[in-house]
C-alpha cells in the first residue's frame, strides 16, 4: 500500500507531492526516510530536491552519502537555494557545493561572500577553503600517480552492479577530466573574492588563494603578477614569512616574482617546523629550474650555509631534519667540495641515527658519476655494515683516481660482505692487469706475483675457470698455463679433465700435460688419452706425463706399440719411458730409431739417447755426426758428442798429462 502511493506522489505533477515527501523526510524514521529520498530524487522537481538541500544536515549519515552520490542531480535545485530567503536552505547549499566538489557553483559561493549575514559569510568562505584544499589535494595525487580512497569509493557507489571493477588508468583518466573540469572555476572564483573582499575572512580567503597557487599557470598565482590586485599585499605579505607545509608549492612559486627574492633565503633559514622543511625539501627539484635559482642567489652561493650559521642552525635540529637539509644541499647547484663540506658536518650530527644516515648516503650517491667522493670515502668506516657496502658499491661504480688503494685499505678491518665488494671489484682490474702482462715477467716474477694476486682476491681461481671454459683457445692455453705455474691446477681438476676431450687438438695437448701433475688424477685418464687420442701430439704429452707417476707394468703393452709409431716426438717419448721401467726391449727400440731412415726420427733418437744417457751407444752417434747425410742430424749428433767431451775430457786430460782429444778424433 505504502509503495503505491509513494508512485502516486512520484507520478503527480501538483507540488503538494513534494511537501508531502518533505513532511514524511522530515518525521520519518531512517527506514521509512530512504523510499521517501528515492522518491523525491526521481521527481527531480526544485521545490523537493531544495527541501532535501534544507535538511540536509538532519538526515542519517548513509542517506547524506546518497546525496553526494547523486549530487548531479541537485544543481538546479543547489542554485536556487544559493539565492533563497531560508537560510537553512543557504548554508546546506553551499555545504553540499563544497562536499559534492561542484566547482561549477562556486559563483553562488561568492554571491553569499559579501552577505550581511555572518553566517553566510562565513560558510561561503568554509566552502571554498573546502573546494580550493580539495583540488590541491587532487593534483597532488594525481602527479604522484595515486587515486584517492574517495574516488574509489564514490567509483564502486556509482556502479556497483559492474561486471568487473574499472581499470587504475580509466579511474585515473576520469579523476583527471573532474579535476580540470572543476579547478578554473574555484581558482577564478577565489582571485575574483580576493580582489573584492574585504571583510573578516580575508584570512581564510588567503589560504584558499595559497592552496591553489601550487603550478605555473594558476589564476591565484598570478595574483603577484596582475597590477593593483586587491589580493596581491596580503599575498606577498605572506609569502614573505615561513611558509606552513601546505603553502611549499605557492612558497617555491613566488621565489620567482621581484619582490619576493630578497626575503626567500631569510624565510628559508627560519623553518624550524619538521613538516614543513620536508615539505620543502620534497620540491628541491624545482632548484634545477634556471629562473628559481636566479631568485634564490640567497641559498646558490651558500649564504645561509656559513659554517657558524650551520651548526647554529643543527644546535635545534634533530637528526631527521640534518639529513632533509642534505636534500636542500645536493640541489643547490653549489660546488661537490662546497657540499661535501657541509654534508660530513650533517653526518656527523646524525650521530647513530641510521635512517638520517642513509638518506645523506643516498643524497652522495645521486650525483653525477664525475663528481666528488669525500662524503662517500667517510661512509666506508661507518659503524653500520649495510651502509659501507653501499659507499663500497657506489665508489666502484664511479672509479674515482687511486679507488684501487682506497678500497684496499679497508680490506682488513672491513666486515666479510664488503670484503667480498671490494674484492669482486678490484678484483676484476688485479686479475686483468695479471692476465695482460703474464707473458711478458720473467717465470719467477710471475709466479710470486700471481700468487699474490690470489691472496688478496679469493675469486681468482673462479675467474681463471671462466677463461678455461670459453674464449680463443690461445687464451684458454694461457689460461691452463698460468693454473700450471700457480699450482691451482688441482682446484680446476673437472675442467682440465673436461678439456682433455675438447675437440682442438691443441687444447687436449696442453690439458693432458697438466693433468698429469695433478694426483688426484686417475692415470686411466690418461691412458685413455693414450690409446684413443687421434693426434700425436697430445699422445706424445700424455707419454710424459704418465712418465712422471709411478709407472705400472700394465702399461708397457701399450708403450710398447708407441715405441713404433710413425711420429718421431712419441716414438721417442715412449721409448724414454720405457727405459726408465727398466724394460730390456728399449736399447733395441733406440737402436732402430737411430738407423731409421726418416731425419726427424733419428734428431728424437739421439734426444731420448741424451735424455736416457746410454753412452754404450755412443758409437751410433760418432757414426751419424760423421757420415749421416742430413746436416741437421750430423749437427745434432756433434752437439751431443761436444757435450760428452767437455764433461769428461778435462778429467781424462789431467790423468793422462796431456790436451784431451776433439769430438771428431773421438768419433772417428
Amino acid at each position: 500500500m505504502l509503495d503505491r502511493l509513494i508512485h502516486a506522489l512520484v507520478k503527480s505533477r501538483n507540488e503538494a507531492a513534494d511537501d508531502v515527501l518533505l513532511d514524511a523526510l522530515r518525521l520519518g524514521t531512517e527506514r521509512e526516510q530512504r523510499p521517501v529520498l528515492t522518491a523525491l530524487l526521481r521527481r527531480a522537481t526544485v521545490r523537493g530536491l531544495g527541501g532535501v538541500v534544507g535538511l540536509y544536515d538532519k538526515l542519517p549519515e548513509p542517506l547524506q552519502l546518497h546525496v553526494l552520490r547523486n549530487i548531479r542531480v541537485f544543481h538546479p535545485a543547489l542554485r536556487e537555494c544559493g539565492r533563497s530567503d531560508d537560510v537553512a536552505q543557504r548554508l546546506g547549499a553551499m555545504k553540499l557545493i563544497a562536499l559534492g566538489r561542484q566547482g561549477k557553483l562556486t559563483y553562488v559561493l561568492s554571491e553569499n561572500l559579501h552577505n550581511a549575514d555572518e553566517s553566510l559569510s562565513k560558510a561561503a568562505t568554509e566552502a571554498m577553503v573546502a573546494l580550493a584544499r580539495w583540488a590541491s589535494t587532487q593534483a597532488r595525487a594525481l602527479q604522484k600517480g595515486e587515486i584517492t580512497d574517495q574516488w574509489l569509493a564514490a567509483a564502486a557507489d556509482a556502479a556497483p552492479d559492474s561486471e568487473g571493477a574499472p581499470s587504475a588508468v580509466t579511474e585515473r583518466e576520469a579523476a583527471y577530466r573532474e579535476l580540470m573540469d572543476q579547478r578554473p572555476e574555484i581558482e577564478a572564483a577565489v582571485a575574483r573574492a580576493m580582489d573584492v573582499h574585504r571583510g573578516r575572512h580575508g584570512q581564510d580567503l588567503l589560504r584558499a588563494t595559497l592552496l591553489l597557487a601550487d603550478w605555473a599557470g594558476s589564476k591565484t598565482l598570478a595574483i603577484l603578477k596582475t597590477a593593483k590586485h586587491g589580493g596581491q599585499g596580503p599575498m606577498v605579505r605572506r609569502l614573505q614569512q615561513p611558509p606552513a607545509s601546505e603553502h611549499v608549492e605557492a612558497f617555491l612559486l613566488g621565489a620567482s616574482h621581484g619582490m619576493l627574492r630578497s626575503h626567500f633565503g631569510v624565510a628559508f633559514s627560519h623553518v624550524s617546523e619538521a613538516p614543513v622543511l620536508d615539505a620543502l625539501l620534497r620540491k628541491t627539484h624545482w632548484l634545477r629550474d634556471h629562473q628559481l635559482q636566479l631568485c634564490v642567489h640567497q641559498v646558490t652561493r651558500g649564504a645561509w650555509w656559513e659554517e657558524g650559521d650551520l651548526d647554529r642552525d643543527l644546535e635545534r635540529r634533530g637528526p631527521d631534519d640534518a639529513a632533509r637539509i642534505g636534500e636542500w644541499v645536493a640541489a643547490s647547484g653549489a660546488t661537490d667540495v662546497l657540499q661535501d663540506e657541509r654534508l660530513l658536518r650533517l653526518r656527523q650530527h646524525a650521530g647513530e641515527n641510521f635512517e638520517a644516515r642513509l638518506r645523506l648516503l643516498r643524497v652522495a650517491m645521486r650525483r653525477k658519476k664525475n663528481g666528488a667522493t669525500a662524503l662517500l670515502q667517510s661512509y666506508l668506516g661507518d659503524p653500520d655494515e649495510r651502509l659501507v657496502r653501499m659507499a663500497a658499491r657506489e665508489i666502484v661504480r664511479r672509479r674515482p683516481p687511486e679507488y684501487e688503494t682506497m678500497l684496499l685499505q679497508r680490506m682488513t678491518t672491513a666486515p666479510p660482505s664488503v670484503r667480498r665488494v671490494i674484492a669482486r671489484a678490484i678484483g676484476q682490474a688485479g686479475f686483468e692487469h695479471y692476465w695482460q702482462r703474464f707473458d711478458r715477467l720473467p717465470r719467477p716474477v710471475r709466479k710470486q706475483a700471481g700468487r699474490a694476486m690470489l691472496k688478496i682476491l679469493p675469486d681468482g681461481v673462479a675467474r681463471l675457470r671462466r677463461r678455461l671454459a670459453d674464449g680463443p683457445v690461445e687464451q684458454r692455453i694461457k689460461a691452463m698455463q698460468m693454473a700450471q705455474e700457480l699450482g691451482v691446477a688441482e682446484a680446476l681438476r673437472d675442467a682440465l679433465i673436461q678439456l682433455c676431450t675438447d675437440p682442438n687438438p691443441k687444447l687436449r695437448s696442453k690439458a693432458v700435460a697438466v693433468v698429469g701433475e695433478v694426483p688426484s688424477v686417475p692415470s686411466e685418464v690418461l691412458v685413455d688419452r693414450l690409446v684413443n687420442d687421434s693426434d700425436a701430439r697430445v699422445r706424445a704429452n700424455t707419454i710424459e706425463a704418465l712418465e712422471s707417476r709411478p709407472m705400472e707394468r700394465q702399461f708397457v703393452p701399450v708403450l710398447a706399440q708407441r715405441a713404433r709409431s710413425g711420429d718421431n716426438r712419441e716414438r721417442a717419448n715412449a721409448i724414454k719411458a720405457m727405459a726408465g721401467m727398466k724394460v730390456s726391449t728399449a736399447a733395441a727400440q733406440l737402436t732402430l730409431m737411430l738407423r731409421d731412415e726418416r731425419p726427424e726420427h733419428r734428431i728424437s733418437a739421439l734426444w731420448a739417447l741424451r735424455q736416457i744417457g746410454w753412452w754404450q751407444l755412443l758409437t751410433e752417434v760418432g757414426r751419424l755426426a760423421k757420415s749421416d747425410g742430413n746436416l741437421r742430424v750430423r749437427r745434432y749428433a756433434l752437439t751431443i758428442l761436444r757435450g760428452i767431451a767437455e764433461m769428461q775430457g778435462p778429467a781424462k786430460a789431467q790423468q793422462a798429462g796431456q790436451p784431451s782429444p776433439s769430438p771428431e778424433k773421438q768419433a772417428g
